[in-house]
């Protein structure tokens, strides 16, 4: 069974102007973008703020701080299970089997490359093999994306090329390739901001 996992908080005074939108309408088309793409076992698990009402069979966890902040996407690390763990602003475009393959069977975490410092890793998808509770155990607190550089990792970019990708640092500049699976987003232009691009509104739905 392999675990895909996500963080949902109504925003505050810790929250980015470009990251203020998000409701559980987002969870629900990031799970059928996981739906219409994994064909092994697998369940999606949503760390929120407080109860929410989904559509869609979509597991709840409750996130420990009372006002969260960015550190909160650390928290799903907890599970301690094989997960893909992915924002809100994600989208799914093709079959993820061989991502939640290596959840399941590798034993190092996996992040992409900075697509704009790739001296970098950041944190727009993690791979995650059993064993890591201690990622989120052992969290200083504070900016979650440097935790993540500062911890051992694979890099995606190298294990599963072109697999895994920014919207900003490749497919705004170079399309959407055959190859990829996942599109992650980061600072402004979101998926809902983009549907008049034909991919995303088939991918994002």
């Amino acid at each position: 069974m392999i675990t895909v996992a996500c963080c949902l908080w109504d925003a505050n005074e810790h929250s980015f102007s470009f990251s203020r939108h998000y409701t559980t309408e987002d969870v629900e088309k990031l799970y059928r973008g996981f739906a219409r793409n994994l064909t092994v076992p697998w369940r999606m698990v949503c760390f929120s703020d407080k109860p929410r009402e989904f559509k869609e069979p979509i597991w709840q966890e409750r996130l420990s701080a009372a006002e969260p902040d960015y550190g909160a996407l650390i928290e799903p690390f907890k599970l301690n299970e094989p997960m893909i763990l992915v924002g809100l602003d994600t989208v799914v475009v093709g079959n993820c089997d061989a991502l939640a393959e290596y959840c399941l069977s590798a034993t190092q975490l996996a992040v992409p490359r900075d697509p704009f410092y790739p001296e970098k890793v950041c944190n727009g998808v993690a791979l995650v093999p059993k064993g890591h509770g201690w990622v989120w155990r052992e969290f200083p607190g504070g900016n979650d994306m440097e935790w993540i550089r500062s911890l051992p990792v694979a890099v995606i970019d190298d294990l599963f090329p072109r697999q895994v990708v920014s919207y900003k640092g490749h497919v705004q500049h170079y399309g959407l390739e055959d190859d990829t699976r996942i599109v992650y987003f980061h600072g402004r232009e979101k998926p809902h901001e983009l549907q008049r691009l034909e991919w995303v509104s088939e991918h994002w739905r």
